[in-house]
């Protein structure tokens, strides 16, 4: 990284500019364009995210207020009705497509991430999904309720590397449980997710896949209790292996173990069902309770990031804003990463957006600097020779 490149050129470089081309021309995203390209269109977003612009007039008045910067940004021309046209036709495939390969190249240059709340070395994976309200009369596509639009965000979250492997966008009527068949089920994974996506067909997938999972029981499930393992420590009122019982039990024929855990802070008892009878009965029940983090990202993002309200309408634009948030998260983790820091990512994201448009190296703006030590005998020292 250079001194004489802005943060926000230093951040895009981490994005390889030879597959962004491949995907832009496989898109047709730069066809009879002529001044404000895809990848102009790439910058402008990430600007927008990582300064937190409200609407079309506040990005171009922003930007345009700092015109000079201009070519170094790539910039030629920015307008509003060329941001808004690019947002509705520029296919936001994209930009998915950029998302993934950024996942792909840092997940091979991290290698491994401990993960200092478990000892084995299996990858936590959790399920969930969040909605993102609309004004149905804006966004007409996002059909919900009656008076209200919506779309949902169906995510797959590596609780180890916290970062998000897999995002499904979809109409936010839709249940997780149909959704939950897109999710790519790898070996030797474990996977975490609520009450909301229990449905026997799934278990029999991850199962068939050699994964793990860990869920929460529902009050109709109904299993018959095959053996009584014993109980290791006091917080686990109950280690059982059962089968289901149910009229729908054929289509998970296996045995299963359910886990029955006292959480000292609630004071309440959770049932916890899995396909694991490795790990014991408390690495269970501390493994569902990881699920937090995707809630926690959830939170992270929409507080941070521009998903909440958009700038265009279509379709295409609240996709296209929500891959390049994605994108945007990525690459404070990426930047994390490759400079060694110890902040945390909310702190390493508020650095970058303070100097999203200066010329600074990132390096340095992410060095942890120790405040000058206070050498008590040097300063009495001094006072003696000023005699005070």
């Amino acid at each position: 990284m250079f001194k004489s490149k802005t943060v926000l050129l230093q951040m895009q470089s981490l994005i390889s500019g030879y597959d962004f081309k491949k995907l832009v021309i496989e898109h047709n995203g730069d066809k009879s364009v002529k001044t404000f390209t895809t990848r102009n269109l790439l910058s402008v977003m990430l600007y927008v995210h990582m300064t937190s612009k409200q609407s079309l007039r506040d990005i171009v008045d922003s930007l345009t207020s700092k015109r000079n910067l201009w070519y170094h940004l790539g910039l030629k021309s920015l307008s509003r009705n060329n941001l808004s046209q690019a947002l509705k036709n520029r296919s936001s495939e994209i930009f998915e497509k950029t998302f993934y390969e950024l996942l792909y190249r840092l997940r091979n240059e991290r290698v491994f991430v401990k993960d200092i709340r478990f000892k084995f070395k299996l990858p936590v994976k959790t399920f969930d999904s969040t909605t993102i309200s609309l004004c149905l009369s804006l966004f007409d596509w996002a059909t919900f309720r009656k008076k209200k639009g919506g779309i949902k965000l169906h995510m797959m979250f590596n609780n180890r590397e916290q970062i998000p492997e897999f995002v499904n966008i979809s109409e936010a009527g839709r249940h997780d449980v149909s959704a939950a068949d897109k999710f790519p089920i790898k070996s030797n994974s474990i996977y975490v997710f609520d009450k909301g996506y229990i449905c026997f067909k799934f278990l029999e997938k991850i199962s068939k896949n050699k994964a793990f999972f860990v869920t929460r029981t529902k009050t109709n499930t109904r299993y018959r209790i095959v053996k009584r393992q014993q109980k290791t420590q006091s917080c686990i009122k109950a280690d059982w292996v059962v089968k289901f019982c149910s009229y729908k039990s054929k289509d998970y024929p296996e045995k299963l173990r359910v886990v029955r855990y006292y959480d000292q802070e609630t004071k309440k008892i959770y049932e916890f069902m899995t396909n694991n009878f490795a790990l014991s009965a408390k690495t269970i029940a501390d493994i569902y309770k990881s699920r937090w983090d995707i809630e926690l990202f959830f939170k992270w993002i929409k507080q941070n990031l521009k998903v909440k309200t958009f700038i265009g309408t279509s379709e295409n634009a609240v996709k296209i804003q929500i891959w390049t948030a994605m994108i945007a998260y990525l690459l404070t983790e990426f930047i994390r990463f490759k400079s060694r820091t110890s902040f945390t990512i909310l702190k390493t994201f508020r650095i970058l957006s303070e100097n999203i448009l200066c010329n600074a190296d990132i390096h340095e703006l992410l060095m942890e600097i120790k405040p000058p030590s206070f050498d008590k005998k040097e300063n009495c020292n001094l006072q003696l020779v000023m005699n005070f």
